[in-house]
């Protein structure tokens, strides 16, 4: 199999992360986010391996992802974090999946369709405490919830609400005021089994648990931090590419689409073909770095559509066609992470990992220090 770029994902590294969850999380279920292809990890092999270590909740974005798993985990609990369109609703109901639930319309739609298919959905009455996106505002949930509870058609499986910057403590400290005063005033008609959550992976690590007995988690187990805090994550995810040509430049040779870079002495540069269709952001140009040989080496110019071009003048080994570029991982005691790639490119780490696609290879590891198991093209 020929590739420009390749993406190796570590799933014992994964399993290893998901058992640090395990820890954090203590006696709370775990909800797996498993969105955006598992954040670009690939969820047809993650959604898997979290329900053989018994997460309670798959949880995606999407009707498509969550028809994606159910082909494969006939028998998980698989909730869709928002809301559907129009056209989505038979599919949603023939998959028997669970659904969060944001106004007394979408709970009217659902117990149509319920009574129509005789069967019951179960819900999540999401609760806008601050996010300003999926969610009922808290003077209405209260109504909506009577109308769950009260109707046969339905199913109240969970209460959520969503931290839109757990780090605010000030801020999030108010929202955990008005969704636990809502939790307890809904207390004696909830369901035994029903799923109280709030925490992302970033409010999992700030935030105390409060009433909740569920978590929901997805930049953690792919082995990234968002906080100071000391964990023994293993990043799942690294990313390479190889030099398919050096060249010797003249001082004051332009780099690359407008010459945004100008090379200041008689330089090496080595090209090497990922670029922003494969997910590398343009806004790397002229201030990201890759590994090379061991050596931190910059991006010269503008990332193209296929290329990169990047300056090995000063390393004092030989550089040769062929040689291993580290775009994302470790070499040789070096590492570029995913805070770098980001920072770089004043961005946010899951943007970077969902934008991973182009001419390149997923490689699938699932025993330590093992040759990959699997390959799958890039989509």
């Amino acid at each position: 199999m020929t590739w420009r770029h390749r993406i190796d994902i570590d799933l014992v590294a994964l399993r290893h992360n998901m058992k640090i969850v395990r820890e954090l999380a203590e006696h709370q279920d775990v909800i797996a986010v498993v969105k955006a292809d598992a954040y670009g990890l690939g969820i047809e092999r993650c959604a898997p391996i979290y329900d053989e270590m018994g997460v309670t909740v798959l949880a995606v974005a999407a009707l498509s992802e969550a028809l994606q798993i159910r082909a494969l985990l006939p028998d998980q609990r698989i909730l869709l974090l928002g809301s559907l369109l129009p056209h989505e609703y038979e599919s949603f109901i023939d998959a028997q999946l669970e659904i969060w639930v944001s106004s007394i319309d979408e709970v009217k739609s659902l117990i149509t369709l319920a009574n129509q298919h005789e069967q019951s959905v179960a819900v999540h009455l999401a609760i806008d405490t601050g996010m300003g996106r999926n969610g009922c505002l808290p003077e209405q949930a209260e109504s909506i919830i009577n109308a769950i509870i009260e109707n046969d058609a339905l199913r109240l499986a969970g209460i959520c609400t969503h931290y839109p910057q757990a780090y605010d403590h000030v801020f999030s400290a108010e929202q955990e005021k008005i969704f636990d005063a809502l939790v307890e005033s809904f207390d004696d008609r909830l369901p035994i089994d029903c799923l109280i959550h709030r925490a992302n992976s970033e409010g999992l690590l700030y935030r105390p648990a409060g009433p909740c007995n569920a978590v929901r988690v997805g930049l953690l187990l792919t082995g990234h931090n968002p906080t100071d805090r000391e964990l023994d994550l293993i990043p799942v995810l690294s990313w390479s590419s190889a030099i398919t040509l050096i060249k010797d430049l003249p001082s004051k040779h332009g780099v690359s689409y407008n010459h945004i870079h100008s090379l200041k002495r008689t330089s090496q540069v080595a090209v090497v073909p990922v670029g922003y269709a494969d997910g590398l952001p343009i806004q790397l140009s002229n201030v990201g770095r890759v590994l090379i040989n061991g050596h931190s080496c910059p991006i010269l110019g503008q990332v193209t559509m296929d290329y990169i071009m990047v300056d090995v003048t000063d390393l004092e080994q030989h550089v040769a066609v062929g040689d291993q570029v580290i775009l994302l991982g470790e070499q040789d005691g070096k590492y570029i992470s995913i805070f770098d790639i980001a920072k770089a490119a004043q961005t946010i780490p899951y943007d970077i990992l969902c934008g991973l696609r182009g001419r390149g290879v997923w490689h699938y590891h699932d025993m330590p220090h093992a040759a990959k198991d699997s390959d799958k093209t890039a989509h």
